[in-house]
């Protein structure tokens, strides 16, 4: 069987404007990527910060035959990151300034794939796993500019990793590209600056000093294919639900369910679509006068009471385009718990689950 090779350059323009768009407190003398493919990205390097000492790594050998024949005077070796416990590079790779950096998006059959990094075995997307072996080999101090999937920065599955390399860098995404940015395939993509030093909160992310409002996260669980409708049994909703049920304050037009999941609520509540951009007018306090099944593409904050629920919906208002910007992912736009708990601390609603 053939093995996908995942080759997705970065096209030049993209390169370059990518790097032009770092903030960096000197120009680097010698640049690496680890999954160097055509070379744009060490091109992009040359042009935008002069000439510069190349290290590209492959495991693509016709990709580095013809990059040796392009640039005979680069550092190129083939290897796979992931697979070679040494990659034949420059002998002192602590002289590597800066990480230029397009990794592998594909996650084929798993999810996620086993890391270990700085010690610590954890879990991650197929481009952390990358990331996290370029900078353990690569060690460069000033950090990297990287080309990733949007999930990178939000998703759960890279949350351990994420956190585990914010004890010595940050984050900051500095662009992100249209779908339509890598030829033959359709992702939502972003270009991240990674920079030595610690993270510290934005003033968006500093509590203001309004009273809390105390809610609970309830995260519904059914999906569509396991349940079972009856015209007994709880109201099942589902996230194509959610404007009926706002507009016409009842769930008595929904259909019934006889399965028994978590996530079920009755209340003061706020409903919160999980996948999808979300709609202003849905995102509003209502009260559930019957205990409600949610399905899994359903989040509900649950009050109690009903001021609680309406101070908490014109908060979320106030700060609506950081709200819509919690959505986030590579495919489908989608808002973690976590990533929700967060945000809604900074508008000063404390959160459970």
């Amino acid at each position: 069987m053939p093995i996908d090779m995942d080759r997705y350059y970065t096209p030049e323009r993209v390169a370059i404007s990518a790097l032009e768009r770092a903030n960096l407190p000197f120009s680097p003398i010698t640049c690496a990527d680890s999954t160097c493919g055509s070379g744009r990205l060490l091109d992009a390097a040359n042009a935008v910060f002069g000439s510069v000492r190349s290290i590209g790594i492959d495991r693509d050998e016709d990709a580095i035959s013809h990059l040796r024949l392009r640039r005979p005077d680069w550092f190129l070796s083939v290897g796979d990151l992931l697979h070679n416990d040494t990659v034949e590079v420059l002998p002192k790779r602590s002289c590597v300034d800066l990480l230029v950096l397009n990794p592998p998006f594909s996650h084929g059959n798993k999810k996620a794939v086993d890391i270990v990094f700085a010690g610590k075995s954890m879990k991650g997307s197929i481009a952390m796993a990358h990331l996290l072996r370029s900078f353990e080999l690569f060690q460069p101090k000033l950090g990297a500019i990287i080309i990733a999937p949007e999930s990178l920065l939000y998703s759960e599955t890279d949350q351990v990793a994420r956190q585990t390399l914010e004890s010595d860098y940050q984050f900051q995404k500095i662009a992100d590209l249209s779908r339509c940015t890598f030829s033959g395939a359709s992702v939502q993509a972003s270009v991240v600056q990674i920079s030595p030093g610690r993270h510290c909160p934005s003033q968006q992310e500093i509590r203001h000093g309004d009273a809390v409002i105390q809610a609970t996260i309830v995260r519904g669980s059914l999906s569509v294919h396991l349940n079972i409708s009856s015209v007994h049994g709880a109201p099942f909703l589902h996230s194509t639900d959610i404007r009926k049920v706002v507009f016409t304050g009842s769930t008595r037009d929904l259909s019934n369910t006889t399965v028994v999941a978590k996530g079920r609520t009755k209340g003061w509540v706020i409903l919160i679509p999980r996948v999808g951009l979300p709609d202003a007018s849905i995102v509003k306090a209502l009260k559930l006068e019957t205990m409600t099944q949610l399905s899994d593409c359903v989040i509900a904050l649950s009050f109690s009471n009903k001021a609680s629920a309406l101070k908490a919906e014109r908060r979320i208002h106030s700060r609506w385009t950081e709200f819509r910007g919690l959505y986030r992912g590579t495919g489908a736009r989608y808002v973690t718990i976590s990533r929700l708990s967060f945000w809604l601390s900074t508008v000063a609603i404390a959160t459970v689950a």
